[in-house]
């Protein structure tokens, strides 16, 4: 049952932070980049800033898939490695608390609530004992 639960908990952490990631490259991206466009921001600056953007989704999306390999061991039956989770885990939650306490948007919240998730499924003892 631990096993389980671990399991849903990771692969729930990993559909929601690859969709997350999908919306950053599709649709924040992009439209941070019109806007700046129009705003007629400098092309240095623009550049610099749309180099940074296009990491963080990068890095989005790797945050995912490690967090999508770990769902996978756990099906299996293997340990995930705890130690890198707990930093996804910590850095999501943390964010999202912090973006939401700059911003009062509750969609920064998500964020958060993604972290919470690997957290959750660290949580989960790794075997039943006496069963």
């Amino acid at each position: 049952m631990h096993k389980q639960l671990r399991t849903l908990l990771l692969f729930a952490a990993a559909v929601f932070m690859f969709f997350a990631a999908i919306i950053s490259v599709v649709v924040d991206v992009p439209h941070l980049e019109e806007d700046m466009v129009e705003i007629d921001v400098r092309r240095m600056l623009l550049r610099a800033i749309m180099l940074g953007l296009h990491f963080a989704s990068m890095a989005m999306i790797a945050f995912a898939i490690i967090v999508l390999i770990a769902a996978v061991q756990s099906l299996r039956g293997l340990a995930p490695a705890r130690a890198y989770l707990w930093v996804i885990a910590v850095m999501y939650v943390g964010f999202g608390l912090a973006a939401f306490a700059v911003t009062r948007s509750h969609h920064a919240l998500a964020y958060s609530l993604m972290g919470a998730l690997v957290g959750a499924a660290l949580l989960v003892p790794e075997r039943n004992k006496g069963v």
